[in-house]
């Protein structure tokens, strides 16, 4: 029943009798393949026997949070490290930060950040081999976006408030909307209006297609991941259908790529008033020789699209849901958003960092609910001992078990913590939402952290913001929704609705 319901969980396609009989062989395989290669740090959550690790992975699926938790509880206080069984293979914890920090600084040929990342979401299968070694897209989030900010926040606004008016219908009454839902369309066309522009970013089927691209690609790269090497292109052909997923989206994206091709190559230098989008970044920061086929261009478009949607959707609606029972916390930051914009003369990228207590909200709803368990993962290219003599084989992946850091029992949900801490003596960058460190693993940390967080830290606040200066919402029960769990995934309740209604003061 276990495995039945790892395979519904995971993908919405019909299983026949036969697929399920090659799955159990599949994950059979990979528990014995996997756990060959051993470490010798204490087990989490592995019961006895030879079907022990077998049991304690797919007790992952649902229990991954709780088991790392626990870990964490047992044995960080004399820095040990742990493992716990996922249905791939052992996830190795280091609790000590002077480990972690080990981890961070080992470099890539020894640790790799890279294919750990690959790997997990089956980049060879769901996107495009090319991606392990040509990352230029990856400019695009590095570089264009926070750069960029202060040009495009006008374009953010409109459309972010347009995108909201459009797919809501909130007047003087209480109204029920399903904020999950919401988000995922505002976001999707916000983050595409700096991508691909307009028209096409509120063209409603490329939207639905591009969606339906990330959640699928996310869920069939768990389930590719669980299969031998020589069964990987079937498991892909079985339940991703990638050429006709990418088909539909190839029509949509593939003629600006072209056009964009054509011109540069007729106009070369003398092509000055060049578009300001991701279409036209990704060409500009292609280096000589790289893969510029259409085709490749087109899966560098969807990869980021898949990068950012499903996070800051997840993200904004968390914070939503914190606020809609905080809600003590709304006239305090509609007082500072208010204060800032008139003090700016409107929305401004030095406005949005002055906004301490939103950035405050927003960094405490990500320590509370992490979009994933674990954070700095890493695959031991080569066999590697720590400085407290921890042997780590070849093959080994490491994390941080950064739930376990952030949801300390006696750190309950406070949204100004920050915006507090901030007020001391050198303490004013440190707890910034965007700060990373080994105490706060949300983005990541060090040269590896999210490239993106820049970005997605403003496109956030400016969502709450305008949220919060427009509209009264709250809980229609008083209960913050609960989150679902699944191996080291947090996502909200995606089926529950808040009530929301114009402010009167508006």
């Amino acid at each position: 029943m276990a495995l039945r319901e790892l395979i519904e969980e995971l993908s919405s396609i019909d299983k026949t009798t036969l697929a399920a009989v090659v799955f159990v062989g599949l994950v059979t395989y990979r528990v014995y393949y996997h756990y060959s290669v051993y470490v010798d740090v204490e087990s989490v959550g592995v019961p006895p026997g030879i079907l022990g690790p077998w049991k304690a992975a797919l007790r992952h699926t649902k229990e991954a949070d709780a088991l790392i938790k626990e870990g964490y509880k047992k044995y960080s206080k004399d820095g040990k490290f742990f493992k716990i069984a996922s249905i791939p293979r052992y996830l190795v914890f280091p609790t000590d930060p002077k480990h972690l920090q080990e981890m961070n600084s080992a470099p890539d040929h020894v640790l790799s950040f890279g294919d750990a990342g690959a790997d997990r979401i089956s980049i060879d299968y769901t996107m495009d081999h090319s991606f392990r070694t040509e990352t230029y897209h990856l400019k695009v989030i590095q570089v264009y976006l926070t750069q960029r900010l202060s040009s495009i926040l006008p374009e953010i606004i409109s459309e972010v408030t347009l995108a909201w008016q459009e797919n809501t219908n909130i007047g003087d009454e209480w109204t029920e909307v399903n904020v999950w839902d919401i988000m995922l369309k505002v976001i999707s066309r916000t983050i595409n209006r700096m991508y691909v522009g307009l028209p096409l970013c509120r063209n409603q089927e490329y939207l639905d297609n591009l969606v339906e691209y990330a959640t699928t690609t996310s869920k069939s790269g768990i389930i590719i991941d669980m299969a031998p090497r020589i069964l990987k292109p079937l498991v892909s052909w079985y339940i991703l259908d990638k050429p006709k997923k990418l088909k539909k989206l190839m029509k949509f994206v593939g003629p600006l790529f072209e056009e964009r091709k054509k011109k540069m190559k007729e106009l070369g230098d003398k092509w000055t008033d060049r578009p300001d989008d991701a279409i036209q970044w990704i060409l500009d920061s292609a280096p000589l020789g790289a893969d510029t086929d259409t085709e490749s261009l087109v899966n560098r478009i969807l990869f980021l699209n898949f990068a950012a949607i499903h996070t800051t959707s997840i993200s904004i609606t968390q914070a939503l849901y914190d606020l809609a029972v905080h809600t003590d916390l709304h006239n305090p930051l509609k007082d500072e958003i208010t204060s800032v914009i008139a003090e700016e003369g409107g929305w401004t990228k030095q406005g949005l960092t002055k906004m301490k207590k939103l950035d405050s909200v927003l960094k405490e709803s990500q320590r509370m609910n992490n979009v994933t368990s674990i954070a700095m993962m890493r695959k031991a290219m080569v066999p590697y001992t720590f400085s407290d003599g921890t042997f780590i084989p070849k093959g080994t992946w490491l994390c941080a078990p950064a739930a376990a850091i952030h949801k300390q029992e006696e750190m309950q949900y406070d949204g100004f913590r920050w915006e507090r801490l901030r007020k001391e003596e050198g303490q004013a960058a440190k707890h910034q939402m965007v700060s990373t460190s080994v105490e706060y693993l949300s983005f990541g940390h060090g040269r590896h952290a999210c490239p993106g967080r820049f970005f997605a830290a403003n496109e956030l606040k400016i969502l709450v913001a305008s949220i919060i200066l427009n509209y009264e919402f709250k809980s229609p029960t008083g209960e913050r929704p609960k989150n679902g769990h699944f191996g080291v995934s947090c996502v909200p309740d995606r089926g529950v609705n808040m009530l929301f209604r114009k402010r009167k003061d508006v």
